[in-house]
């Protein structure tokens, strides 16, 4: 696999010119209970994958966050994207059952050796349409949940919507943390649940967006 080899300087340049490409490529960016976020000890974000962008939009967020991220991405594009390592990205190969394990150790680790640290994790594994049901989550959350032990899971929620303007808007919805404490729990439901809450959380969003109901939202740019 592949390690995160995150770089202080590199993240402060990035996080410049990440700011400016989105602004060129989206009219607005709105986040919805940022604000109202608990910052505790070992959060892993599980979000939904419908596009390209999503990796950009969970930095951005990290950094209004002041949150120190890692996230998981597929081997091959990783390689295609090696200085991703820099920003805190690492590698997972779901075709190769032992790195996929190696993977899910390496998470679970960064996770217990340091406070306050933030894993963003994408369960579906592929860019799927936003209102495709049943979501299919993969059961590394929950493995690495199990492996963490005391953390907490948060859903957050994308969508990207043409409006008003001639650019499409961003549109994040983070949903209510649940805590973990107890590591003995049936992987396959707890999969389930992550399931669920996500499916929620995105048609509480796209509710938001049907009703124009922006007032709690904070406008990143």
């Amino acid at each position: 696999m592949l390690e995160a080899k995150k770089s202080w300087w590199f993240e402060q340049i990035f996080q410049i010119y990440n700011r400016n490409l989105l602004k060129r490529r989206f009219h607005s960016f709105r986040v919805l209970r940022l604000d109202n976020f608990l910052n505790v000890n070992s959060i892993l974000m599980y979000v939904n994958h419908s596009s390209w962008w999503d990796g950009l939009v969970a930095f951005e967020i990290s950094k209004a966050l002041g949150a120190d991220s890692f996230i998981m991405m597929e081997e091959k594009h990783l390689r295609n994207l090696f200085l991703f390592r820099k920003l805190g990205a690492f590698s997972v190969d779901r075709e190769n059952s032992r790195q996929a394990f190696k993977s899910l150790n390496y998470a679970a680790n960064l996770l217990k050796e340091k406070p306050l640290r933030t894993l963003w994790i994408f369960p579906q594994g592929e860019i799927l349409p936003n209102d495709l049901r049943p979501l299919h989550f993969y059961r590394g959350l929950a493995r690495i949940i199990q492996r963490v032990g005391n953390c907490s899971a948060v859903p957050l929620a994308i969508r990207y919507e043409f409006l008003n303007e001639y650019k499409p808007e961003i549109f994040v919805k983070i949903g209510k943390s649940e805590e973990f404490n107890n590591v003995n729990f049936n992987r396959k439901k707890a999969t389930k649940n992550f399931e669920g809450r996500i499916s929620e959380t995105l048609d509480e969003l796209k509710n938001d967006i049907v009703s124009r109901n922006f007032a709690s939202h904070k406008k990143i740019f």
